[in-house]
């Protein structure tokens, strides 16, 4: 007996395999429009995940066929979120779809592991938590079986580097962690239908070297002529056979929704999201149901976000909640709970809307690096640093040839850009603060000066919680603005000399209020900034933007023209007539209040003080604008949190998710209240 490769379509190879010979299969199948292998016929590249589930369940019945009556199979199937135009996207359930099929095709589930990897690939998504960890499933022929059940299912193992042009290699250790928990015997034949690069057969041959050697060997699968190479190299297999494609069929499975005899449970404490977690699999699926009805829908806020997790969970829970895109949600995770050994599924979802996003503060669950890099902002020379302004119509670069003002640590506080022609004085976000202020406006009833917790609701009332009147309905039922105080105070600093955040600054009169500086770079005249100490910044992946100081909800700032517009007597036409040609597809996009939408930019903010007469807070705030720092490495403010969670107690789990979704003047109570134990 010696191991093999067989060369062909996976289920080719698999009709070559003897009945009941298999003892133990390990595999990961090519993920659903993840990768092309360059074949025709490839798994992976159906059209729908209906089809790719429907194929797979195919070719894993031919597979059980082969298996022994105790054996085992380990799957490992990656997930995939459907990308759309408008709205969100939507995490699929792949791999627990296709385990609730492959149940009702004939197979026991075992067991679910959870693959965390701890040197997971970081992302720059900020409305999602990043992927950090894929589900292992434990499949076995028949109730008695080799397997030996653990009751540890979370295993931390790190990707593991390779030479070779392949991103989805198994690492060595988890294929380890896999064949230790099964009872291997001299003699057991141990299967990869879809090889990649032989790992499996590498620890195969490593036991069979072992310090208490097994006698087993390996049969790989492979139809990519690139990865036979490759394992012919790796593991020194020669007896490879060449397998002829077979015809088979397969069609797309059939999906089910929630069963309607389940009795819904509404959850109803806060319109701006909700966290709930069952204890049992028939609490979950009963609120589950309880988000499809209209008082659920009417209760919350368009933008809500919710996190519905369930401890004694069962293969359902992770199927059925695929279901929600039907009644109008989208998944955006499934975040994985973990107290080192066993672990429950928490899903995140919102409404798919397209008027709105939903509200998800990323900066309050960031995570600090244990060893943060200190960084002593006094040391360091900001002047020749890039600045890209994206604020307006065309992005336009400058450098900082002078800092007025820093914070306490020494971080550039107020500088002055020079740009193409001119300069301009910029009030500079401090990287630790930047979310913060950005989101910092305070919105107050015009009637009753009550702090609002969220200014506008597309698609609820807008009604003051204080005093009970109507908002945003017309000119006198605008919310007045508060800006953060760090902003007035820079205001006022810079008024009192004659600049404004953000003014334009014609180079002479730049010289007459310069003060005196050390640095060679003082001088507005051109000079070669690839000398400057902020041009080695840049090639560290450090430079600035400049972009609109305040977030504010594109559809709050439709409502409020909207309001302006009526109020002046004016249809979207005349203000098109009022403004250059070159407004004509834009202005339209002002007014509209949902994906649709576009928000004017900075330097339009002064036309529209024209055509409405107003010089209305709101529109002040929409004009100014900041430089923010950016940075390839770790964020200051730390890394953006995974999907992975442990170590948390259920009340800090509670806090820790609310602290997504709750708006401002919440989020400020809701830490004192932390604190105060």
């Amino acid at each position: 007996m010696r191991d093999i490769i067989l060369h062909g379509d996976v289920y080719a190879c698999l009709d070559q395999l003897e009945d009941n010979s298999i003892a133990v299969a390990i595999t990961s199948p090519p993920y659903w429009k993840q990768r092309d292998y360059g074949f025709d016929g490839q798994i992976g590249q159906e059209n729908t995940p209906e089809e790719y589930i429907g194929r797979l369940v195919v070719v894993f019945s031919k597979l059980r066929q082969k298996m022994r009556e105790d054996g085992v199979f380990f799957l490992n199937v990656g997930d995939k979120y459907l990308h759309r135009r408008y709205g969100k996207s939507h995490l699929l359930q792949i791999p627990y779809r296709l385990a609730y099929h492959m149940i009702k095709d004939g197979w026991y589930l075992e067991d679910v592991i959870i693959w965390y990897k701890p040197n997971h690939m970081p992302s720059s998504v900020k409305d999602r938590f990043t992927n950090t960890y894929e589900p292992v499933f434990v499949f076995a022929k028949s109730k008695n079986n080799i397997y030996k059940k653990d009751s540890n299912n979370v295993v931390k193992i790190p990707l593991q580097q390779t030479p070779w042009r392949h991103t989805a290699v198994f690492p060595e250790k988890l294929v380890e962690e896999m064949l230790n928990r099964i009872n291997l015997n001299d003699g057991d034949l141990i299967l990869d239908p879809f090889a990649g690069t032989g790992t499996v057969a590498v620890v195969v041959k490593k036991i069979r070297s072992g310090l208490v050697p097994k006698r087993i060997f390996s049969i790989m699968i492979e139809k990519g002529d690139h990865f036979i190479d490759i394992i012919k190299k790796r593991v020194g297999i020669t007896d490879i056979k060449k397998v002829g494609d077979v015809p088979y069929e397969w069609k797309p499975v059939q999906e089910k929704k929630l069963p309607k005899d389940i009795e819904p449970k509404e959850i109803l404490t806060d319109k701006h999201g909700e966290v709930f977690i069952a204890d049992t699999s028939d609490e979950f699926l009963s609120a589950l149901k309880g988000i499809t009805t209209e008082k659920f829908k009417d209760f919350h806020r368009e933008d809500a976000l919710y996190f519905f997790g369930v401890k004694n969970w069962t293969i359902l829970d992770l199927y059925y909640i695929h279901s929600i895109y039907y009644e109008g949600y989208v998944l955006r995770n499934m975040l994985v709970v973990s107290n080192g050994k066993k672990w429950y599924p928490i899903f995140m979802f919102a409404k798919d809307s397209t008027r709105t996003e939903y509200k998800f503060y990323l900066d309050r669950v960031r995570i600090r690096s244990k060893t943060k890099e200190n960084r002593n902002w006094w040391n360091e020379d900001f002047i020749g640093a890039k600045v890209r302004d994206i604020s307006g119509k065309k992005t336009k670069e400058g450098r900082i040839v002078k800092i007025i003002e820093r914070y306490k640590d020494g971080f550039p506080k107020i500088v002055v850009v020079k740009w193409d022609g001119y300069a301009s004085i910029e009030f500079v976000l401090h990287p630790e603060e930047d979310e913060f202020i950005m989101e910092g406006l305070i919105f107050k009833c015009p009637i009753c000066g009550h702090k609002l917790e969220e200014p506008y609701d597309p698609a609820g009332k807008n009604i003051c919680p204080s005093c009970g009147n109507a908002l945003w309905t017309n000119i006198k039922t605008v919310p007045t603005i508060e800006e953060p105080k760090e902003i007035t105070e820079v205001i006022v600093k810079l008024e009192n000399i004659n600049y404004n955040v953000g003014e334009v600054i014609k180079i002479e009169e730049f010289e007459e209020i310069r003060k005196k500086t050390k640095s060679k770079f003082i001088e507005l005249e051109r000079i070669n900034w690839g000398a400057s100490p902020g041009a080695r910044k840049l090639m560290l992946g450090e430079y600035f933007t400049k972009m609109r100081l305040y977030r504010v909800d594109q559809p709050t700032i439709a409502q409020y023209l909207t309001i302006l517009r009526k109020h002046k007597g004016l249809s979207i036409q005349d203000i098109i007539n009022k403004l250059p040609k070159s407004y004509k597809h834009t202005v339209g996009h002002w007014f509209r209040k949902d994906f649709g939408g576009s928000v004017p930019i900075p330097e339009d903010i002064p036309l529209l003080k024209e055509i409405f007469g107003v010089e209305n807070n709101l529109l002040n705030v929409l004009e100014r604008t900041a430089l923010k720092f950016q940075t390839v490495k770790t964020s200051i403010k730390g890394k953006n949190p995974g999907d992975f969670i442990e170590e948390l107690t259920d009340i800090d789990l509670i806090h820790y998710l609310k602290k997504l979704y709750i708006p401002p003047q919440k989020y400020t109570k809701l830490i004192m209240l932390k604190e105060r134990g």
